[in-house]
């Protein structure tokens, strides 16, 4: 599995499991106070997890490559390159004889 692979994967992932613990988080919410005073602690260590996928989620985002294709547009030297309308060219090339 390639590094951008890898990121995408646990970059979803981790994205899913912080979308169950934030429900269960607001389902806890909508219960009776007398519940939630028992589980106290419990949901301060489940607002903990949250708060650390949300860490890990944002350093994922910043420090995995999105694409291994520089930006659309990128200037080299005094030749600025936009990779989306070269992509697009279609070049006939008339090899050999």
């Amino acid at each position: 599995m390639n590094v951008y692979d890898y990121c995408e994967t646990v970059t979803v992932e981790l994205g899913n499991w912080k979308k169950k613990l934030t429900l269960l988080d607001n389902k806890i919410a909508t219960l009776p106070c007398g519940s939630k005073d028992k589980m106290h602690d419990n949901i301060e260590e489940l607002h903990m997890v949250i708060a650390e996928m949300e860490d890990r989620l944002y350093n994922l985002e910043h420090a995995c490559p999105i694409s291994w294709r520089p930006a659309s547009d990128e200037r080299v030297g005094p030749v600025t390159i936009n990779y989306e309308e070269a992509a697009r060219e279609k070049v006939d090339y008339d090899f050999g004889g």
